[in-house]
This record gives structure tokens, sequence and C-alpha cells, in this order.
């Protein structure tokens, strides 16, 4: 609890501010300067990232926006490489220590072997690892975003807007920790609020493939789905454009900070984790208080802000669609879930428990 008190503080004192951060192997760098506040020696950091694409407004992208606000506020640089082949990440992650990196950001659980492996190489090198996970070296820290509290509250809100009584989830990988978060909460959701409603929930397999993502939504609104939620990377462009090919009274949700902008008159709302904030705080804490806690993964959901749902600034006529009584209802599901009286599933076997209660 301590260590999600300090996480929240820290959050809500930084300043958020972005530079650009490089898509290839060169590095980035501001002009301005910051020195430990506790510390007899200024702790100096090049941060780094691999992801296999950015420029899609998704999690990567939101991850880089934290390296470069961390880049803005102490001047230091940055390398952000994008590495298609899950096959080259551990090569490109030691080509990042080669070039001065000493911080390592990791956003996906693809890259977690490499990961791993690459910290054990060199102990002197913090890997900032966004996913929980055991055993972890003493450099890695790990994080653990609710991700299915974020999702049965935007599935509650899909149930609550859908008028055919049908709707859909489109997650990435299977079996990905996140992604099972996601898929069962967002069910679990929905159902909440409307016992007899249709669920579709499909994976990409990826979290690049546009098309596929298309392929998988088209699919679930042909079958009679009005909204459809995606949290699969990449592959949410992919379920925007198949929401503007259904035409009129089709609608979807995004993630990352929103993807409004991708899709203005079908995005009424977003799943966001505000990763770039998460990171600013951690390195913040690091740099100006030398604390990096390896000890046990720092918990981020509805309660401090880890995950949020957010709603669309660029439609006015969709954002109506949220009446003051729907807003009321998911007032109270978010609260029941901060107060541990409404406990989403992140598991199917969960799920199965949920159902059963």
């Amino acid at each position: 609890m301590k260590k999600i008190i300090k996480l929240m503080a820290l959050m809500l004192v930084v300043l958020m501010a972005f530079t650009a951060c490089s898509g290839s192997d060169s590095s980035s760098s501001s002009s301005s300067s910051a020195s430990a506040a506790s510390q007899d020696e200024a702790v100096t950091l090049k941060l780094g990232m691999i992801a296999q694409i950015y420029g899609t407004q998704s999690f990567n992208d939101d991850i880089r926006d934290g390296i470069e606000a961390v880049g803005e506020k102490y001047g230091f640089e940055n390398i952000c490489l994008e590495v298609p082949d899950i096959a080259d990440a551990g090569n490109s992650l030691r080509t990042l220590i080669a070039q001065g990196v000493n911080f390592i950001v990791i956003g996906s659980a693809e890259y977690a072997d490499a990961m791993v492996e690459v910290a054990l190489e060199y102990p002197d090198v913090k890997f900032l690892y966004l996913n929980e996970a055991d055993g972890m070296p003493a450099n890695v820290m790990t994080t653990v975003y609710a991700e299915q509290e974020g999702a049965f509250l935007i599935g509650s809100l899909a149930a609550l807007l859908s008028q055919t009584g049908n709707v859909g989830s489109v997650a990435a990988v299977s079996g990905d920790i996140v992604q099972e978060r996601f898929t069962w909460g967002f069910k679990a959701g929905a159902e909440y609020i409307n016992p007899d409603i249709t669920v579709q929930s499909a994976y990409t397999n990826s979290y690049t493939d546009i098309n596929k993502g298309q392929e998988v939504a088209n699919a679930m609104y042909s079958r009679g789905a009005d909204i459809v939620s995606c949290f699969a990377g990449a592959c949410n462009v992919g379920v925007f454009n198949a929401a503007a090919s259904a035409g009129e009274g089709r609608y979807c949700f995004g993630a990352a900070k929103g993807q409004f902008d991708q899709m203005p008159d079908k995005i009424i709302a977003s799943l966001v984790k505000p990763v770039d904030q998460t990171i600013l705080a951690i390195v913040t804490d690091y740099v100006e208080n030398g604390n990096f806690d390896t000890s046990s993964p720092t918990s981020l959901g509805l309660s401090n802000d880890g995950v949020i749902v957010r709603y669309t600034n660029m439609n006015e006529d969709l954002l109506a669609m949220i009446t003051p009584e729907i807003q009321s209802q998911l007032d109270e599901i978010s609260a029941a879930i901060i107060s541990g009286e409404l406990v989403p599933p992140q598991t199917e076997a969960d799920y199965n428990a949920f159902n059963a209660q």
C-alpha cells in the first residue's frame, strides 16, 4: 500500500512533457537537466526500449511518451528501437546497452525471456518490466496493472450502450495474462449489466497485424455486435476500420491514450493505462530518492488511476450517449471494485467462479 500511495503522489506532481524519441538505433536528447534530490551523487540515466512497431497510438507509443517525458525533465538521452522480429529481442537489448543505455523499459511479455537473459548478463542495468512476473533478476522492477478492473467497467458500459444485446472484445495474444484480464473482465462486466447479452470474444494472436484486427471485428459486426472493444496493440486500428465499414449504429472502444482521432465518429470510449505517467513517476522516484523496488510488483488499478475509462473528446454526439444515468451506474460499479465488494475476474477460472456467485 505504501508503494501505491507513493506512486500516486509522484504521478500527481510530475509534469508531462515530450521530446523526440528515435524509431531507429539513434538517440535524441534535450537540454534540461536535474540532480538527484536525496543522493550524494546525481543519477545519470540513458533510457531505452524496444517494440515491434511505433506510430499506431498503441501501448508502445505511450511507453515512448513516458521515456520522452523523462528526457525532457532530466535531460537524459534515450534510444527507442523498432524490432519487428521477436527473435532479435536479446541482441537488440544488447545493442542498447552497448550504446550506453542503463535503464530499459520492457512493455511486452513477448520480450520477457530475452529481458531475463540480458538482465542477468548486465546486473548494473535497470529494467522496468510493465507486467507481472515472479522470479525476476534483482535488477528487474515489475508492475501489475489491474486491467480486469478497467475491462469490467468498459464491458459494463458496452452493455449499457448496446441496442442489439450483442457486443465484442478483440484481444491480442491468447494466454498472455494481460490479454486474459481484458477478455474475461470485459465479458463479466457486460454480463453483470445484462445476463442475457451475447459477448463475442476473439484473439488476433498478433500485436501488429492490422488486417487481422479488421477481419476479426468484421466477423463480430456481421454476427450482430454493435459495439466492439479492443486491446490488441496495432490491431486496434483494424477494429476501427471495421467499425467504419459496418456503417450506422456500429461503434467501438479504443485503448492506449484513447485513440479517438483514429476514428472520431466511431470510438465512444477507451480503456486507458496512463503508462507514460507511470514511467515518469517511477524514474523520478529512482533519480530523486534512489528507490527502485524489485521486491514485489507495483500495483496499478482503478483506485490509483493505473487504469481508467476515458470518453471521447472529439465527438459531442457520441459523448452524449453516455447519459447521467449511465454514468451513475458506472460510478457505482467503480466504487464497488475499489472497495473490494466487486472483484472482476482475471482468468477463465475466475470468470466461472464469478458467475457461480
